[in-house]
Order: C-alpha cells, then structure tokens, then sequence
C-alpha cells in the first residue's frame, strides 16, 4: 500500500457522517460509533510503531515526514470536533450552524440568523435543540404584514423581563436580497426548561403558495385592503373594494358556537350578496377570504 493511502485509510472514517446528515450531530448515534472507532484505531500502537518506523527501505518524501503525518492527525481531531461537538471533547457548547440557521450566545441571549427561510423545517428546531435550548421553530408563508414577524409564540416559562424577538438584518431590509436575513433571539434564560417554546416566524410565500397566518386581518397596515373597513359589511360592498384593489375572493362560512366560532370552506354560488361579511382574511397573493354568514350573529364581535 502506498504511503499517502495509508494516510486515507486512517483519515476515511472522517468521511462517514456530516453535520447535517441524520445522526451527524454533535452526541449522535453515529458520531458516537465513529469516535469509538478512531479511538480504537488510536490504541492500536502495532499499527502506529509500523506507519511511523517503517522498517522498509522507504522514505516519506518532503511531503509527507513525520510532522505532516502529524499535522494530518490534528486535522483529523479538528474534523472530529466539528462533527462530535463539544459534548464529547470538552467544553460549553455556544454556536451552531447548519444550511438553515446559525445561532450564538451574545450577552445572555442566543441570536438566531435565518439563513434559509425555505429549508426542511426539521433545521431550525435541530440547531435550537443542540444548543439546549427546548425551543421549536417553524418558518410559515405568511402575508406581506407579517413577513419577518413572530406570527404565534407559545408555551414555557420564560421570565417576563427577557425579550424574545424578530427583526430583519440590516433594519428594514428586503428579504429578497440576498443580504437581507430574518433574525430571532432567544433568552439564554430558558435553557434547560423542561417547557417547549414554540415560534412561528413569518416568511415570504412562493408563487400560489397559501399563507398560514390566515386568522390575521387583511386590512392591517401593509396589507392589500389596509384601512378599509370590512366588518358588518353586506358581501356586495366587500367584493366591490375587493374588486378595486385587484384581487379576488374565496369564502368560508362563520359557524358561532356557545364560546365562540368555527369556520368552513363555502363556494362562491352558495353565498348571497345581502350576506353578512365578519372579517377578511389574507389567502395567498392575489386573493382574500371573505368569513360570511347568512345573517348578522349577535354571537360575533363587528369592526364596525
């Protein structure tokens, strides 16, 4: 075998996992399996004494002495580091980084920059959790007012005076560009609470792409219908304001309960002009939905 394959052979385990594949994460199955190994191979002294010694005739050439065997190996650990974390080799874990998202410890609170709004959302709760933070993250499409924003924010007992947020990076940038990312912070405080924190943070939407925080207003700041009044409205009038601003619309029937209300899918031939609008809603780009009812409910809370 020659001297630069030997050097493979003890380096290829390397090869086996990465930070971002199943199991490569920082106290993983297989990171513990490959750092069982390679320490394995490390007390195998036979195997050592016979690559440094070389009783053959042999020489390393300029390339490939002892000291870069050496510098070989170090890398080796460093590579080792990267894939096992500090769980296994010693020290505080205070950053992570994937495809998706990259987060670190600054000055009590973990900083999360989005580096991917589209990637499996599996990502962002993975790099929260190997940090020790109980913290899942989804990124949703979201209508143009909320992109950016934290849509829904629950569970845990987090102190009341430790802000969590969002903000976009530089201030008021597009999150078109390219430099523009999408950052949340959490309080370093809630680590190690048994409670799970849930975020939904706000992203833009793909083309026809439905959005999911379709129980906010469209007529909110930023939103296609922003100011126009809707609420107690007859369905002829809103789908004339609709029609004004050049969308269309879907509807959904408003179902009042004892404590509140349900909604349900209703086609468009079912709905009478003199019907009741309750609230609109984002949908996707283009289009809005109209929550109706036959009649006005005393039961529902108007905007008017």
């Amino acid at each position: 075998m020659r001297d630069i394959d030997e050097i493979n052979e003890l380096l290829r385990p390397l090869a086996r996992i990465s930070p971002d594949e199943p199991g490569g994460r920082a106290g993983g199955a297989r990171a513990q399996a490959l750092f069982a190994d390679i320490i394995a191979q490390e007390r195998d002294t036979t195997t050592a004494a016979a690559l440094l010694r070389r009783p053959r005739g042999r020489r390393f050439g300029p390339r490939f002495g002892h000291r870069a065997l050496l510098g070989l190996a170090a890398s080796a650990v460093l590579a080792l580091g990267v894939v096992l974390g500090p769980s296994l080799l010693g020290g505080a874990a205070t950053s992570y980084a994937n495809s998706a998202v990259e987060i670190h410890e600054e000055a009590g609170t973990y900083v999360a920059r989005i580096k991917d709004p589209y990637a499996d959302q599996r990502k962002f709760s993975e790099a929260f959790r190997s940090l020790g933070l109980n913290v899942e993250l989804r990124v949703i499409p979201v209508s143009p007012s909320a992109v950016g924003e934290i849509v829904s924010l629950g569970g845990g007992n987090t102190p009341v005076n430790v802000p969590i947020g969002a903000r976009k990076e530089p201030a008021d940038c597009d999150l078109a560009d390219s430099g523009c990312f999408m950052v949340v912070t959490v309080p370093a405080a809630i680590k190690g609470t048994p409670d799970v924190v849930h975020f939904e943070l706000g992203r833009p939407a793909k083309p026809g792409e439905s959005y999911e925080n379709n129980w906010q207003s469209a007529t909110r700041p930023g939103e296609p219908l922003a100011g126009v009044k809707v609420s107690g409205r007859t369905v002829d009038d809103v789908l004339a304001e609709v029609g004004k601003h050049g969308l269309t619309a879907e509807f959904r029937r408003v179902v009042v309960h004892e404590g509140g209300y349900t909604v349900e899918p209703l086609a468009a031939d079912q709905v009478g002009g003199d019907w009741i609008v309750f609230k609109v809603i984002p949908a996707r780009a283009g289009v809005v939905g109209l929550e109706v009812t036959a009649e006005r409910q005393t039961g529902l809370e108007y905007a008017d």
